[in-house]
């Protein structure tokens, strides 16, 4: 009983293990241009499946400075950040980071710079 047990934990292991490897590998391509940047720069990005994902941008503290979207993209998604925060001001020059994250789990970040 213990041996039965013992395989079919491994099985289970195994095929969590599968679906981890899957999920992570969902996320295709993620590119931001131009960048730099001057007034606004375009996202896109390219999923496996249908995700759902929360994109955002930071600043270099790690503070959310805008949320672009949250919700499902269907494989394939092209977002505009226009240099504004969440309020609709003028974010400053600088390093910002613009983040996906997906399954509630996985976080993909790119650096965009704002020269003038």
């Amino acid at each position: 009983m213990k041996k039965r047990t013992m395989i079919l934990a491994g099985i289970m292991l195994l095929f969590s293990l599968a679906l981890f490897a899957k999920s992570a590998d969902n996320l295709l391509c993620f590119d931001i241009s131009p960048n730099p940047m001057d007034d606004v720069c375009e996202i896109k990005i390219d999923f496996a499946d249908v995700t759902a994902i929360t994109l955002v941008v930071q600043n270099e503290k790690g503070n959310v400075i805008k949320t672009i979207y949250s919700g499902p993209v269907l494989k394939m998604g092209f977002f505009k950040w226009y240099r504004d925060d969440a309020m609709g001001n003028w974010v400053a020059p600088g390093t910002y980071y613009v983040v996906i994250n997906y399954h509630s789990r996985y976080t993909s970040t790119k650096k965009t710079l704002i020269l003038k």
